[in-house]
């Protein structure tokens, strides 16, 4: 073989590769979705199945990656805990406007004091609180849920209406006295590691979210799951030990779910940044692409299943437009096989 025939081999052999290589490469990208959305599905089918076993709540939660807060790469099993933290006896609160502000009896006091943000002591007496939490007073009656802290990030809230808060069962309380709390926490990470997705795959956060419409097919008016979270949203779904869902939690708040959830499983290259800016080359989010996949969750069943990506409509350039359907064609494919 001459020099001449070698270059001649080589070139063909550079030229049949500089082909190939763009039309395997969606064909790869839509195999490691796939493998991806599988992880994320066999997540939650995990979390369900120990839930039914061991008769509690277990869930999966979708921790937003640090420097890219719209995409998860992380799965953290979570376990319900439903443990009621008792105040200690020289701490209580009084609850002001919605405000929970901590007081404590010092030693050879005479009576309650309010503490100041800067005292060590404040720390203490909040530390059990959090957003998305409920607290109970005097250990009677109903638990309050904690809607983050007031305008000065200095006290936590009580969520509206918490103008009801009598305790006609207390003979001795009268309004303005300091109480005894008890916190009620939701959830609490299991021991094992975290479930990575696979490499240069992301759950896409600022693409997951609920269903525009209910179980009745009924267009949403008020309530429920956003149709997408927003980036940095740190995402829980809980399974109940029947094997449904009934609340998710978002950055520990608790919600109510009354629609189909999903969940986008897609390329890292296409994630968008905090303002929702495309950051892959040719702008095109993983909503609108085929190698995406989407990962269902119907919270009634708590039956789990997955479909590719919608093919787009002629015509369809709204992004919104594309995301809904992508949600209507894995709706669809749901009724279709008979879940």
């Amino acid at each position: 073989m001459t020099l001449v025939e070698l270059l001649v081999v080589v070139a063909i052999i550079g030229t049949l590769l500089a082909i190939s290589v763009p039309l395997l490469k969606p064909m790869l990208e839509s195999r490691r979705t796939s493998n991806a959305a599988h992880v994320l599905a066999g997540a939650f089918q995990h979390a369900r199945v120990k839930s039914i076993e061991e008769r509690s709540s277990y869930g999966i939660q979708l921790i937003p990656f640090a420097t890219a807060p719209s995409v998860s790469v992380q799965l953290q099993l979570q376990k319900g805990k439903d443990v009621n933290i008792v105040n200690p006896p020289n701490f209580r609160v009084k609850v002001n406007a919605g405000n929970i502000i901590p007081y404590h009896f010092p030693p050879g006091g005479t009576e309650w004091q309010m503490l100041p943000s800067t005292d060590p002591l404040f720390n203490e007496v909040t530390a059990p609180f959090s957003n998305g939490m409920y607290v109970q007073f005097n250990r009677i009656g109903r638990f309050f849920k904690i809607d983050g802290k007031d305008e000065t990030g200095t006290y936590y809230r009580l969520a509206a209406p918490y103008e009801n808060l009598k305790l006609p069962d207390d003979d001795n309380y009268t309004p303005g006295d300091a109480m005894e709390y008890c916190v009620r926490q939701s959830t609490v990470s299991t021991w094992l590691p975290p479930v990575v997705m696979p490499r240069r795959t992301v759950v896409d956060i600022a693409f997951s979210g609920g269903d525009p419409v209910n179980f009745e097919g009924k267009p949403k008016t008020t309530g429920g799951i956003p149709p997408h979270f927003y980036p940095g949203d740190g995402v829980t779904v809980m399974f109940t030990p029947a094997g449904n869902v009934d609340v998710i939690f978002i950055n520990g708040a608790e919600k109510k779910v009354n629609e189909t959830l999903y969940f986008c499983v897609g390329d890292w290259d296409r994630q968008v940044d905090a303002q929702g800016n495309p950051l892959a080359e040719d702008t095109k989010t993983n909503p609108e692409v085929p190698t995406t996949y989407w990962v269902v969750l119907h919270p009634k069943t708590g039956k789990v299943f997955l479909t590719e990506n919608a093919p787009i409509r002629p015509g369809s350039t709204s992004l919104v437009n594309k995301l809904h359907d992508a949600r209507k064609f894995a709706r669809e494919y749901f009724f279709n096989v008979g879940y």
